[in-house]
C-alpha cells in the first residue's frame, strides 16, 4: 500500500529515496556520521536508475509524503524544481556558501543563474532548492607512456589532443589514438557536449535560439564525429562507457573522457594501465574549457508537513558539513565543499583534475525538454559517426528539431 501511494513504509524520523550507487554511499555516511550527528533515524530507500525518475516523479507530482527528501540527478532538476522546498529555511547553521563551488550553488537555484529562463520560471525569484551532494563533473584521461613515447607533453586543448593522438595511432603499435563513446542518443550527445561548449559557448541564446547552427558548429561536429573517429578504434558507433574505459584500461586506446566513477574502475588494480592513466581537466576549446556537470542534487519534499521538513533540514546539514564530508572521502564519496578538497586532495589521484573541473563545469540546458533535445542530437551524431550524415546536417537538423521541441511547449 505504501509502495502504491508513492511512501517508502518506513516510520524514520527523515524518509530519503535515492539511486542505487550514490544512494548507497549516502547510506554508508547516514550510518557512519549523519544519524549520531542529528540524533535522528533516517531511512534511505535505493532504486536503480532506470526506476528512479518515474518514482520521484509520482512522489513529487502526485502530492506524495513517503519521502521526505529527494535524491536526483541533475538533469531532472528543471523539471522538479518547484516541487522542491526553498532550502535555506530548513537548514539550522545556513548555506556554508564560501565552502560550496559556485556551480554547485548554481545548479540548485531555480531559476539557474546565467542560463535562459523556462516559460514556466518567467518572473521567478532565484531560489536555493536543493544541495549538491555527488560533485561529479568530466575529466580527461590520457596514456603518459604513449605521449612520452611519440614526444607529447599533457594536452591542453583540443588540438593538442588530436596532434597527439594522431601520433600515437601512427607511431604506436596495436593502440588508436583517441575512443570516441558514440553509442547513439545519450552516450554520443554526452561526448560531444564538452566539444560543443569550448568551441562554440552555449547551445541555446536566451530566447531558447539553438547557436550551433553555423561554420564553426559544422567544424566542431567534423572535429568529433571525422577527426577523433579517425584515430578511435573501429565500431565507435556502438561504444557506450564500458568499451571506452576497456579501450583505454588495457591499453588499446591512448585517451578519452571520463567521470569520477570511471577513474576509480581505470586505476583499480585489475586495470592493466592504471599506473600509465593520468586524469587532468576537460581541455580548451576556441571559447573555453567547459568540461560537463553532473551532479546528484538532494533537496527538501514540498508535499511534507514543517516538522519533518525541519528534520529533512537537520540531516542535510549535517551531510554537507565539514566534518560529515571529510568521512564521505574516506567512503570513496567524490566531494563538493572547497575545504574538502584542500583537506584531501591526495586522497583520489583524480581529485586535483575534478576540483578544477568543478570550477568552469558547465549543466546541461535547464530545460525540462533536455532528455528529449539530448537524445536528438546525440542520436544525428551517432548518424554522421556511421556516415549517414554530415556536420552540416547535423547541426541543421538538430536546430530544425530542438526549436520545434521547444516551440511545442510554448517556448
Amino acid at each position: 500500500m505504501a509502495g502504491c501511494l508513492g511512501g517508502s513504509g518506513s516510520d524514520a524520523d527523515v524518509n530519503i529515496i535515492a539511486v542505487s550507487g550514490e544512494g548507497e554511499l549516502v547510506q554508508d555516511l547516514v550510518n557512519d556520521y549523519v544519524e549520531d550527528d542529528t540524533d535522528l533515524s533516517i531511512d534511505v530507500t535505493i532504486f536503480p536508475y532506470a526506476n528512479l525518475y518515474e518514482r520521484v516523479s509520482s512522489v513529487l507530482t502526485t502530492g506524495g509524503t513517503g519521502y521526505d527528501a529527494i535524491l536526483m540527478d541533475d538533469t531532472w532538476f528543471p523539471q522538479f524544481a518547484t516541487y522542491l522546498d526553498p532550502l535555506e529555511q530548513w537548514l539550522p547553521d545556513g548555506l556554508p556558501e564560501e565552502q560550496l563551488i559556485d556551480t554547485t550553488v548554481d545548479i540548485t537555484t531555480w531559476p539557474t543563474p546565467g542560463a535562459p529562463t523556462v516559460p514556466s520560471a518567467e518572473g521567478m525569484e532565484e531560489t536555493i532548492r536543493g544541495q549538491v551532494v555527488v560533485g561529479n563533473a568530466q575529466m580527461f584521461v590520457y596514456n603518459t607512456s604513449y605521449y612520452e613515447e611519440v614526444g607529447e607533453s599533457e594536452p591542453g586543448t583540443w588540438d593538442d589532443v588530436l596532434r597527439a593522438g594522431q601520433n600515437i595511432d601512427d607511431e604506436v603499435g596495436d593502440a588508436n589514438g583517441y575512443v570516441i563513446r558514440g553509442q547513439r542518443g545519450n552516450p554520443a550527445n554526452t561526448n560531444f557536449m564538452s566539444i560543443g561548449w569550448s568551441n562554440l559557448g552555449d547551445m541555446f541564446n536566451d530566447d531558447w535560439e539553438y547557436q550551433w547552427d553555423t561554420s564553426e558548429g559544422e567544424d566542431a561536429v567534423s572535429f568529433f564525429v571525422e577527426d577523433l573517429k579517425s584515430i578511435s578504434p573501429d565500431g565507435v558507433g556502438s561504444f557506450n562507457s564500458d568499451q571506452v574505459l576497456n579501450r583505454i584500461g588495457d591499453g588499446s586506446a591512448a585517451q578519452g573522457m571520463a567521470w569520477p566513477a570511471a577513474a576509480s574502475t581505470l586505476l583499480n588494480d585489475d586495470t592493466a594501465e592504471a599506473d600509465n592513466l593520468e586524469f587532468i581537466p576537460i581541455p580548451e576549446g576556441d571559447e573555453q574549457q567547459a568540461p560537463m556537470q553532473g551532479n546528484w542534487l538532494l533537496g527538501i519534499n514540498t508535499n511534507v508537513s514543517e516538522g519533518r521538513k525541519e528534520d529533512a533540514g537537520t540531516v542535510i546539514q549535517s551531510i554537507i558539513s565539514k566534518e560529515a564530508q571529510n568521512r564521505y572521502v574516506e567512503l570513496g564519496g567524490v566531494p563538493f565543499r572547497h575545504d574538502t578538497f584542500e583537506d584531501n586532495m591526495d586522497a583520489q589521484p583524480w581529485f586535483e583534475a575534478l576540483y578544477e573541473s568543478l570550477q568552469n563545469a558547465k549543466p546541461r540546458p535547464r530545460t525540462p525538454l533536455w532528455n528529449e533535445i539530448d537524445v536528438t542530437q546525440g542520436e544525428y551524431l551517432n548518424s554522421a559517426l556511421t556516415g549517414d550524415m554530415s556536420p552540416s546536417e547535423v547541426v541543421s537538423e538538430t536546430k530544425s528539431e530542438a526549436e520545434s521541441i521547444l516551440e511545442n511547449a510554448g517556448y
